[in-house]
């Protein structure tokens, strides 16, 4: 068994061996998505365009707020999603800001639905094929902000002071318009849909 195989056990051993006791309180206090990862489906759509394209990519997040009730939480949230790497190719990217409002049916675990509005995102950059910088340096092919709404559904399932949260979301942005760098209008009545699927870590952060 290699190296990076004994930690992967030595990590689950750690998370299962973790004491429960802090999972059979009802949900409260500040917390943290440590991060997210997962996969995306986006569509695009504008007045020039012909049909809608569809991409597949990964996604990244995170995010952290606070416990309304043990039934809601309210929390800032940040995904980022790329269309893999494509080096020296043109890179699709989508961000998504949004203020998630989430209702827990249990005061412990279980399933849960979220809503929200924020900022949306597009961005085409040159791609260079590193994970850790995936965009080259320099202005974008293009890009540009507009308003969007995210909705979405998943499972907590706590473990002592963390919580592992498949989570499905969809999000649909109206960014309007995308702009070259010198200002150009480069696309109008610019619309977005991302379907994701991630797999979130969650750290509460009051005792």
């Amino acid at each position: 068994m290699h190296a990076i195989d004994h930690l992967l056990v030595i990590a689950v051993l750690v998370f299962l061996d973790i004491t429960p006791t802090y999972a059979q309180a009802p949900r409260h206090g500040a917390w943290t998505d440590l991060v997210g990862l997962g996969y995306g489906s986006a569509s695009f759509s504008c007045d020039a365009c012909i049909g809608s394209q569809r991409l597949g990519g990964w996604t990244v997040s995170f995010g952290a707020g606070g416990t309304l009730s043990p039934h809601v939480r309210l929390g800032a949230d940040v995904r980022v999603w790329m269309n893999g790497l494509n080096a020296g190719e043109t890179l699709p990217g989508i961000d998504v800001v949004s203020l998630l409002l989430s209702y827990y049916q249990r005061t412990r675990g279980g399933p849960f639905v979220q809503g929200g509005g924020g900022l949306s995102h597009y961005d085409a950059c040159k791609g260079t094929g590193d994970p850790t910088e995936p965009c080259a340096a320099g202005p974008s092919y293009y890009s540009g902000w507009g308003w969007g709404l995210t909705l979405g559904a998943g499972w907590e399932i706590p473990r002592g002071r963390f919580a592992l949260r498949p989570v499905l979301a969809f999000h649909h942005g109206a960014v309007q318009e995308l702009h070259s760098p010198d200002g150009a209008t480069a696309a109008s009545g610019w619309k977005q849909n991302l379907l994701t699927l991630e797999l979130r870590l969650l750290a509460n952060l009051s005792r």
